[in-house]
């Protein structure tokens, strides 16, 4: 099966290029288990006897890590004891890119045969194949695929004979992805803080003792709670400081005038990255203070048309920078385009005064 997307780029040189994206989509990939009597193995990894001695699941079952658990808690999953574990293709895409270090070591637990880690390849499977939907971000899409393998998983395996107690367990430390997956049946999730999953997952397989309220669920989920909980606050202290630390960059050089690329383009602004600073910023075509010009966006290219300008990805503009201080509880970076110039929308460029400079100190 082939699934092709094919979509118009505009070269640098001012050419345009039709690029064809071709995906093959299978139907003979095997899950690996040795419980299933429907693919076709050439060789077995996933054993039938998928026990390890655990309060947290008795039954036979077979775990699939999202890309975080991989990447932060590498070190348990190296543990002679834990075995039977899926590796998605979507995982090891992102550990690729993410942590190279990381990735060697996953790869050299996979190729370990008496660690039973296998790898499946759902991003050519034919069944577990997703398309990121419009508007999803590449994370949520990944997120979604591994949530649809472990589901094919657990449904693909309950037509096996002997595999009735087996249990797919999905491991991650998303709340959201957590939730989502309850939803999908047959998936077991386990969520987790990393300081606690790593004593727990310790003292699974006999390698650590913990203190005895961290083996009481209600205790240990408050405390998992508090500290997710912690850790998002301290997620949303940081954008505040960088967002806070930008606007007294800004504040005391007036207004700029900058040139920067088009990243993205939306229905009625284009986001526009100033290589000088590093800094992205969003230009809106509508605004209450003024009539909006007329619009048309083309989610294909992607493409905005403003009047009689088309704008395209990785455009060249010219752009003013300002802080925005009209309201001083929501101060923010506000950007205004120069060129191309289009009637009723750029605005004149502001004109620069030379910065004074700072008297020498006497020595």
């Amino acid at each position: 099966m082939l699934k092709s997307k094919t979509f118009v780029k505009k070269t640098r040189s001012g050419g345009v290029m039709k690029i064809v994206r071709e995906h093959y989509l299978r139907d003979d990939i095997w899950c690996g288990s040795e419980f299933c009597v429907e693919c076709k193995h050439d060789s077995t990894v996933l054993q039938k006897e998928a026990v390890i001695e655990s309060d947290l699941c008795s039954s036979p079952h077979y775990i699939i890590p999202d890309t975080n658990v991989v990447l932060h808690q590498i070190d348990i999953l190296e543990d002679p004891l834990i075995k039977n574990v899926i590796v998605l293709q979507t995982v090891l895409q992102e550990i690729r890119h993410r942590s190279a270090p990381v990735y060697k070591r996953i790869k050299d637990v996979i190729h370990t045969a008496a660690k039973h880690f296998y790898t499946f390849t759902n991003e050519h499977h034919r069944e577990t194949f997703i398309e990121r939907e419009q508007g999803e971000s590449a994370n949520d899409r990944n997120d979604r695929a591994i949530r649809t393998a472990a589901q094919w998983y657990s449904e693909h395996l309950k037509k096996a004979p002997d595999a009735q107690d087996l249990k797919i367990i999905l491991l991650t430390n998303d709340k959201a992805n957590k939730q989502k997956a309850e939803e999908c049946a047959g998936i077991i999730t386990l969520r987790y803080a990393d300081i606690i999953v790593h004593r727990l997952l310790a003292v699974a397989i006999g390698a650590d003792c913990t203190d005895p309220d961290l083996l009481d669920k209600h205790k240990r989920s408050a405390l998992c709670n508090n500290l997710n909980y912690r850790h998002k606050m301290a997620q949303y202290a940081q954008r505040a400081s960088v967002a806070l630390h930008t606007q007294l960059f800004f504040k005391s050089r007036g207004v700029l005038n900058e040139e920067g690329f088009i990243l993205f383009v939306r229905k009625n602004a284009i986001i526009v990255l100033i290589p000088k600073f590093g800094l992205e910023g969003t230009v809106f075509f509508e605004s209450k203070d003024k009539i909006t010009p007329p619009l048309t966006f083309n989610e294909e290219g992607p493409t905005l048309t403003v009047q009689n300008h088309t704008f395209h990805l990785f455009d060249r503009v010219k752009v003013t920078i300002s802080l925005d201080s009209s309201n001083i509880q929501h101060q923010k970076i506000r950007m205004s385009i120069i060129e191309p110039v289009i009637p009723g929308v750029s605005v004149d460029p502001p004109e620069m005064e030379p910065q004074t400079k700072k008297a020498r100190l006497n020595p």
